[in-house]
């Protein structure tokens, strides 16, 4: 069906058919023999996903089962994407060359592309064990699923989990617009990518309001997340070079500016998104909750 909860089925039915939907869906992405690169994402794409889902879902699910199922795709996403950092990083310096491609000489990082070429061609095997090791987990954590126990039907299910994620990103802005650290932003980046998720999961309440929302907040992870992985090649570059050169020099510049443009669209993009209190945005989405509950044919004291 789709990453959103349905006006015809229980929280429980929601969160169950979610999750086996991704985790299918991940299960036919690692049976893939050519463009690794593309499904080892796609596959991260699933599995942060199913991380956003029982995010939301946390205090009801139980503490217990929420942490051994966060670890283990927290983990296999670890795997993944040391596997695919390589082909991740020539996609920014891709991006970055088309941003400033009017500073530039024709393949002015000839030498930095062919060094991220050569380390991505040599993690072939890594790629495809990291893919059979991901399949044996998701038949394992695909069992497990039904075992999940999610009995009350209300607001109350996933109001404490939203609040959490909201909260959290919100602490984010503010802790990385203070220290300015790649570490701060990165912390920022995936809790606003995890109210991402949720807005999606809870978009039937208010179909094209969340869609509004959603949109910005997606911006935002974008500019969070380029500004990450630049970070990780500027790092790289550095890393690979022991000496100073005019190559190194001319793309450690442009990262910062570009790094630097990226952080102020966050901060300003950030100040809108997260203007409203925690507790009021809970009780708004509360409030849509009841609406959307009602308007399907559910008795709305029961959708408290």
């Amino acid at each position: 069906m789709s990453y959103r909860f349905e006006g015809n089925e229980s929280v429980g039915k929601a969160v169950e058919r979610i999750a086996l939907e991704l985790l299918d869906e991940a299960l036919e992405h690692t049976k893939a023999k050519t463009k690794l690169d593309e499904a080892v994402h796609n596959v991260r794409v699933c599995f942060k996903k199913l991380r956003g889902l029982i995010r939301l879902v946390r205090d009801e699910i139980g503490e217990h089962q929420y942490k051994r199922e966060n670890v283990l795709y927290r983990d296999l996403n670890r795997q993944l994407s040391a596997v695919r950092d390589a082909a991740a990083l020539t996609e920014m310096l891709d991006k970055l060359e088309q941003r400033f491609v009017d500073e530039l000489v024709p393949n002015a990082f000839a030498s930095v592309r062919k060094s991220l070429s050569r380390a991505a061609r040599k993690r072939l095997a890594d790629k495809k064990a990291a893919l059979i090791q991901a399949r044996k987990k998701i038949i394992a954590a695909r069992k497990r699923v039904k075992k999940w126990s999610i009995k009350n039907d209300s607001f109350a299910v996933v109001g404490p989990g939203l609040l959490c994620v909201y909260s959290r990103g919100r602490a984010g802005f503010d802790n990385s617009t203070s220290k300015q650290t790649v570490r701060a932003f990165h912390d920022w980046r995936k809790d606003a990518k995890y109210l991402r998720y949720h807005l999606e999961l809870l978009r039937g309440t208010w179909p094209k309001e969340l869609k509004r929302f959603a949109k910005e907040v997606d911006r935002l992870v974008d500019y969070l997340s380029d500004d990450h992985d630049l970070a990780m090649l500027r790092e790289r570059v550095l890393e690979a070079s022991q000496e100073s050169g005019t190559e190194q020099e001319t793309l450690i510049a442009l990262i910062d500016k570009r790094r630097a443009e990226l952080q102020a669209r966050a901060y300003f993009l950030g100040e809108r998104i997260y203007a409203e209190n925690p507790e009021a945005l809970e009780d708004r989405f509360h409030k849509y909750w009841k609406v959307w509950r009602s308007e399907q044919g559910v008795n709305p004291l029961a959708a408290k």
